[in-house]
C-alpha cells in the first residue's frame, strides 16, 4: 500500500522512517512533502531510491489528480489548521487517511473530515497513540466492563507535559491563535481528552479555566483546569500544565464498587465488596457505624510496557485498509476530543458552563458558530497586538 506523508517535520519524519525501514507490514513510502535538514538526512535512502518529494500537500494532490503520482493512502502530519483540507481532498481522490491529532482546530473541521470519509467509503484513522498502551487498554476494560458499576468521579492531574520556552519558539506556528489554534489543549491534551471520553464516556457539561501565557511568554494557554459532568451525575476534573515541575500523571477513577488509580504505568484497584459484604450504596443506607473509614481491598496490576505505540497505530491503519483488522482509533473519535477542547475554550472565554452538543444536531451547528466567532476574536486581537509591538520598536512605524 503506497502511502504519502504530508508534513515531514518532527512527527511526520517519524512516521515516514517507520515505513521506510519496513516496520509497517503492507506499507511502502509513496511520497513525502516539505522535508528539510536532519529530516531529509533521515529519509535520504527513500529519496535516493526515487520516492518523490513535493514542496506542498497541494502539489502532491495535483500530481495525484493529473495521474503523475499513484498512491493508496496519506498520513497527515501538518499544522492543525491544514488537517481538514488535506483529508477532504484525499478522500475525494479515493485515498485512505490517517490523521495526526487533533483533527483540526474547529470541531467543524473534524465533522467535515468524518463526512468526507463516509462519502468516500475509505478508511479514516486517528493517531491517538496513547490508546495503544496496554495500561490504557486495561483501564478501558475495567471501567467499561460494568464489573464495578457506574462511574462516580474522575480526577486527573496531568502536569508531566513540561516544556521550556524554546519549545514554543522553535517553530513559527507554535503557540499562536492564528497558526496553532491554541496551546496545551490542542498540542498535548488531545491525548488526555481522548482517553477520558474513550474510557469514561463523553461528558455532558464542561467548565474550563484556561490561563494564557501563565508560565511562558506566549499568547495561548499553558495551564488548564477543567470540571466535567456526566449524564448519570458523575463529576470529574482534569488539571494540565506545561509549566509545572516536577510534573505528575495520576488518574483516579471512582466507580460504585471500587476506586481505580493509575500512575507510573501501574494500576491499583481498591474493591469494596470484600470489605463491606454488600454493595456500597446499600451499606451507606444501612450502616450504623457513623465514623467507619472504608479502606477497600487493594490489588495492583502491572500491564506490559509498550515502546512502539506509534508503530501499532500505523500498523492497525494499514491492516484495516487491507481488510485485515480495525484502526486502534477510528477517525470519528477525533471529533469527540475536539468538541471537548472547543467546549473548554468556549467555557473559559464566556466564563460559564457549556453543554456539549450531540453530533448531528442543530445545537452542534450553533456550538460551532459560537466557538469559531470567539476564536476569530482571539486571532484578531493577537494580530493587532503584534502590529502594535512592531510599531513601538525603534524605527517602527
Amino acid at each position: 500500500m503506497k502511502t504519502a506523508i504530508i508534513g515531514v517535520g518532527n512527527m511526520g519524519s517519524k512516521y515516514a522512517s517507520f515505513i521506510q525501514d519496513g516496520m509497517i507490514k503492507g506499507m511502502e513510502l509513496g511520497a513525502i512533502t516539505r522535508v528539510r535538514g536532519d529530516y531529509r538526512e533521515m529519509l535520504l535512502p527513500s529519496i535516493q531510491s526515487g520516492v518523490p518529494v513535493y514542496e506542498t500537500g497541494d502539489a502532491l494532490f495535483d500530481a495525484v489528480e493529473s495521474g503523475a503520482l499513484e498512491i493508496d493512502a496519506v498520513v497527515i502530519a501538518t499544522p492543525h489548521y491544514a488537517h481538514e483540507e488535506a483529508a477532504v481532498r484525499a478522500f475525494r481522490n479515493g485515498l485512505h487517511v490517517l490523521s495526526d491529532k487533533p483533527s483540526g482546530v474547529y470541531s467543524r473541521q473534524a465533522r467535515h473530515m468524518e463526512e468526507a470519509a463516509e462519502q468516500s467509503g475509505k478508511v479514516f484513522g486517528m493517531i491517538f497513540n496513547q490508546r495503544a498502551l496496554p495500561v490504557h487498554r486495561q483501564l478501558y476494560e475495567l471501567v467499561r466492563s460494568g464489573k464495578y458499576g457506574a462511574l462516580k468521579r474522575v480526577n486527573w492531574v496531568a502536569t508531566d507535559w513540561y516544556r521550556p520556552e524554546q519549545y514554543y519558539t522553535a517553530s513559527s506556528w507554535h503557540a499562536t491563535w492564528a497558526k496553532d489554534g491554541g496551546g496545551i489543549l490542542l498540542n498535548q491534551c488531545p491525548h488526555n481528552l481522548d482517553l477520558l471520553q474513550w474510557i469514561c464516556g463523553m461528558p455532558q457539561n464542561v467548565q474550563g479555566f484556561c490561563k494564557e501565557g501563565h508560565f511562558h511568554d506566549i499568547e495561548v494557554e499553558d495551564d488548564v483546569t477543567i470540571y466535567f459532568e456526566w449524564e448519570n451525575g458523575a463529576t470529574g476534573t482534569l488539571v494540565a500544565s506545561t509549566g509545572d515541575a516536577p510534573g505528575i500523571n495520576r488518574l483516579e477513577i471512582s466507580m460504585e464498587e471500587a476506586k481505580i488509580v493509575c500512575e507510573n504505568g501501574t494500576i491499583r484497584i481498591g474493591e469494596l465488596f470484600g470489605e463491606l459484604g454488600l454493595k456500597e450504596a446499600e451499606y451507606r443506607k444501612s450502616s450504623t457505624d457513623l465514623f467507619r473509614k472504608i479502606n477497600g481491598t487493594w490489588t495492583e496490576l502491572n500491564p506490559d510496557r509498550e515502546e512502539n505505540a506509534y508503530q501499532k497505530i500505523l500498523q492497525s491503519f494499514a491492516d484495516e485498509c487491507m481488510g485485515k483488522g480495525k484502526c486502534i482509533a477510528a477517525g470519528s473519535e477525533g471529533r469527540k476530543s475536539l468538541l471537548l477542547s472547543n467546549a473548554v475554550y468556549l467555557s473559559s472565554w464566556e466564563k460559564r458552563m457549556v453543554v456539549l452538543p450531540k453530533p448531528g444536531t442543530a445545537e452542534e451547528t450553533v456550538f460551532e458558530h459560537r466557538f469559531e466567532e470567539w476564536l476569530r476574536r482571539k486571532q484578531d486581537h493577537s494580530v493587532k497586538k503584534r502590529c502594535l509591538e512592531v510599531r513601538l520598536l525603534p524605527g517602527g512605524r
